[in-house]
């Protein structure tokens, strides 16, 4: 028990560091490239921070834990745009783009909608794998095209005077830290949990869901410091796209899981969530600091929902 809290809190101190330096080299690089934020913030960031739920879901399904590795993106997808999107916007308001409204958050639901769909039997095929692998190369591809812009001008004084390699490798080194101190707070924390007997399934959609949306977390109340709301919606949105389509493809090419614990109404909660980011940003492009509050209090339902079903 003391190794694991030792573990999370020593997770907790990474995550801060990681965060501060991808933030600052991710504006950097938007500047460098000539690329929008958004771009960065879907995917060098959102690709970047969905790699603590590839890790996590691959060992899970490996070793026949699938249920963990299922729940966890599906918590991740939740807790990102439930806890991390309405603590940001506690935080401090968040603007969005028209740009994001009317593509990424309708391509983000459409993926909702489809893992929905794909899991409604109770199983993760291989072929529902590959299905998802062919929808995120198409995304890829897609985003990458529709995002290159004009220069820039220079706003993160502190990095863009540096040359491209090293605001690259200040960006590497940002993520890699926050992958660490991921890892570290999910090891801590999943040992703490299986301490007090709770059953897999909630342990992923928790525990381990909320430990590896960490670094979304630190990432997004960095960028609010700094008010990048673009990037902040563009790394949030992009990771629960990615986590369906990246992560979730690649678990289920790698194994076939079939679920007994996580239940059809966690994967409609995931998705009307995903659809109440329409309303949320359409009002005003702000995300404000009452839809804050209300998306934490529907996360906090939804987890008191969790332990009492």
């Amino acid at each position: 028990m003391v190794l694991d809290i030792t573990f999370t809190f020593g997770g907790i101190l990474l995550l801060y560091v990681g965060a501060e330096l991808l933030v600052r080299g991710s504006v950097a690089l938007s500047q460098k490239f000539r690329v929008t934020p958004l771009l960065i913030g879907l995917i060098v960031i959102g690709l970047g921070t969905s790699s603590p739920e590839l890790v996590v879901s691959i060992e899970a399904t490996l070793i026949g834990s699938g249920e963990i590795a299922v729940g966890n993106i599906i918590g991740s997808n939740i807790s990102n745009l439930a806890l991390i999107l309405g603590l940001a916007a506690l935080f401090h308001p968040i603007r969005a783009s028209s740009d994001l409204l009317r593509r990424e958050v309708p391509i983000m639901i459409a993926v909702s909608i489809l893992m929905t769909l794909l899991l409604w039997n109770g199983i993760l095929s291989r072929l529902n794998g590959v299905i998802l692998l062919a929808g995120l190369i198409v995304y890829l591809v897609l985003t990458i095209r529709d995002n290159i812009t004009p220069a820039l001008p220079a706003k993160d004084v502190a990095l863009h005077r540096f040359g491209t390699p090293v605001v690259i490798l200040s960006t590497l080194a940002g993520l890699a830290i926050l992958i660490l101190g991921a890892h570290l707070m999910v090891k801590g924390a999943t040992g703490i949990a299986r301490t007090f007997n709770i059953p897999e399934g909630v342990i992923g959609l928790t525990v381990v869901a909320v430990g590896t949306s960490l670094p979304e977390l630190a990432t997004a109340m960095v960028a609010a410091v700094r008010r990048q709301g673009e990037l902040i919606l563009g790394a949030l949105i992009g990771s629960n796209i990615l986590n369906v389509l990246f992560v979730l493809g690649v678990t289920g090419t790698v194994r076939a899981v079939h679920l007994t614990d996580i239940m059809l109404d966690d994967l409609v909660v995931m998705s009307l969530i995903a659809l109440l980011m329409i309303p949320v940003i359409r009002t005003g492009y702000v995300v404000s600091r009452p839809e804050g509050a209300l998306l934490l209090a529907i996360y906090g339902g939804y987890l008191a929902y969790l332990f009492i079903r």
